[in-house]
């Protein structure tokens, strides 16, 4: 193997994908001019990405520009962000502008992510073709459970539910071509492939056997026939793998660019409980690759299969601080044809070009690891995200300082205990019969987890139904009170990384969202002459007390009153010529109710 050669390529092609380019060639002045450029813009917190942008109108863009549909729009919805696909000439000049606006959390050129296979493989259980199953003791964990009907999504070019597969692929979502046929059409059959490690059938003499042979894949596809897609387009795909409840999500893909937006998908799939586990990169050096880098994400470096399965297989990324585990990387496969390859069959799965075997990186290690975390699932169904994660790196064999914890251990994985010890929380940052109106956030207060997962969501609910939730920290779930009015029982439900719930000591609080009453009873008419000092007396009433009443002139306070029998007064000799006179109230809560404007002049 000229593995020298591979990698420069493979770095060239990472790089042009950083960068934003094309990996099916060159792009000339002319046609990069002419190529419409995606941007990725998130939002910030209360901005609701569906609204119109006028800094979008102002360039004649519209909100929903980009070309991936209404999937694409309803995923990235769900992290606050939109894709646009604009004109080349107009997009730096908008993301400037974009960047100045106070709605605008980030944008930027949406980067590209590539799967990560050095080369293709695709082996048979029975005549000894498998070997990497074995290097991570897959058959002595097989003894304990093959599997229950585990539900993993591959995020990838798609997954063809043929020879080994068939029955098993349900039905997910084309986000390259928008519809909801998610088959492999790759050049190389990428998604297949891990799809085939992941969950292929065994005991039905033939084919091969994956890790977890009872499970179900749901094919989510996101790269296109040449193994490229762009990071929104990866992050929309997460986030639906994760709202039709994949306990485990696996990504062989990614790329040297960092993105919040794929960082936010991440973190929402995480919130659902889905245990996230990428590939590590191929690139035979420490830069980190993403998401693999990103923290709750399961990386995954490569060993080398055929020196044993416990050194680092020379393509492998590596790097102690982000790689957690590793697992084999020169693996058996089947193609979207039905066909299998292992490393040495030249006819059906060699590389001519490298004269090597095609199935081998860092993306078939990440399926072995996944199908690993699905077995753990299925022998304690309780077991979800940090738990599944957990169980695998406590139980890893050390294999140098290259990677965190070392080679993954099928079967020692299954008997890892994990967090049971709930998270609790003294209460809300609400206090009893404290008056809402609007929005707002509800913070817990003295969040703990003393079971050492972390805290993974903060539920909130409203007498007892769940309104809204968060699942960074600090945790804050926003609190909405518009058209209700009256008492609400305030609760926050906590959960963990390991899948632990406990509630926080509710509150009562008392949602108004009614404007005060307010009326003038004695002042000058509109449009009078005045001089000296003028007093208005106002009347004004609410249901949960009046806060203060106002008088402003030419938009400026200059009286305000406290108790009932308002009166307020100004010195004309201090205003000018001609006073726009506005009064208005404010409850306890807030709410504000304003007069028509009077205007008055001085004499």
């Amino acid at each position: 193997m000229n593995s020298s050669s591979r990698r420069a390529v493979v770095g060239i092609v990472a790089a042009s994908l950083a960068a934003g380019l094309s990996v099916a060639g060159v792009a000339t002045p002319a046609q990069a001019a002419a190529a419409p450029v995606r941007l990725v813009v998130g939002f910030k917190s209360g901005v609701d990405s569906a609204t119109a942008q006028p800094t979008l109108s102002r360039f004649g863009i519209g909100s929903n520009e980009s070309k991936g549909g209404n999937a694409l729009r309803a995923a990235l919805a769900e992290v606050s962000a939109k894709a646009l696909d604009v004109p080349a000439a107009k997009a730096t000049a908008l993301m400037a502008a974009l960047r100045l606006d106070p709605s605008v959390a980030y944008v930027q050129v949406d980067p590209k992510a590539k799967a990560f296979d050095v080369a293709p493989n695709d082996p048979v259980y029975a005549q000894g073709h498998q070997p990497e199953l074995k290097q991570i003791k897959v058959p002595t964990a097989w003894s304990t459970t093959t599997g229950k009907a585990v539900k993993v999504a591959v995020v990838d070019t798609g997954v063809s539910g043929v020879g080994d597969l068939s029955g098993k692929v349900l039905r997910g979502y084309d986000f390259v071509n928008n519809d909801n046929n998610a088959s492999d059409d790759g050049d190389f059959p990428h998604g297949t492939v891990v799809a085939s490690l992941i969950a292929a059938k065994a005991n039905n003499s033939t084919g091969m056997a994956g890790v977890c042979t009872q499970c179900q894949i749901l094919p989510v596809k996101v790269l296109d026939s040449a193994g490229s897609g762009s990071y929104s387009d990866v992050a929309a795909g997460i986030i639906y793998a994760a709202k039709q409840g994949a306990k485990i999500i696996n990504l062989s893909l990614g790329g040297a660019g960092d993105s919040p937006v794929l960082k936010d998908a991440v973190a929402y799939a995480n919130g659902r409980g889905a245990l996230v586990v990428a590939a590590a990169g191929n690139e035979g050096s420490s830069q980190r690759q993403y998401p693999a880098a990103y923290g709750d994400v399961l990386a995954v470096g490569a060993t080398n299969t055929r020196t044993g399965g416990t050194a680092r297989a020379d393509f492998s990324s590596y790097g102690s601080s982000w790689v957690d585990v590793a697992a084999p990387g020169i693996t058996a496969g089947m193609r979207n044809n039905g066909q299998y390859c292992w490393d040495g069959n030249t006819a059906a799965c060699w590389d001519w070009y490298y004269n090597d075997y095609e199935v081998q990186g860092t993306s078939f290690a990440a399926p072995l690891v996944a199908g690993v975390a699905a077995l753990v699932h299925s022998k304690n169904p309780k077991y979800i995200g940090w738990s599944l994660s957990n169980a695998i790196t406590s139980s890893a064999r050390g294999i140098g300082g290259w990677v965190k914890y070392g080679l993954v251990d099928a079967n020692a994985a299954l008997s890892k205990g994990y967090d049971t010890a709930k998270p609790s929380a003294s209460g809300s940052n609400l206090s009893h019969n404290q008056l809402v109106r609007g929005s707002r956030t509800v913070s817990p207060v003295g969040l703990k987890d003393t079971g050492g997962s972390g805290i993974r969501n903060v539920d909130l609910y409203l007498n007892g139904k769940w309104h809204s939730w968060d699942y960074v920290a600090p945790f804050a779930p926003k609190l909405n009170t518009a058209g209700k009015n009256g008492p609400i029982k305030v609760q926050l439900r906590l959960t963990d990384k390991a899948g632990n719930i406990s509630w926080a000591p509710h509150r009562w609080i008392v949602a108004d969202n009614t404007k005060p009453k307010l009326s003038i009873t004695k002042a000058p008419k509109n449009k009078a002459k005045v001089k000296g000092t003028v007093t208005i007396t106002a009347k004004a009433s609410d249901k949960y007390k009046v806060a203060k009443v106002q008088l402003l002139v030419n938009n400026k306070v200059v009286a305000t009153d406290t108790k009932a029998g308002y009166k307020l007064s100004f010195k004309v000799s201090k205003q000018k010529k001609t006073m726009k006179v506005v009064v208005r109230a404010y409850d306890k809560a807030g709410n504000m109710t304003k007069l028509a404007t009077r205007t008055y002049y001085r004499r």
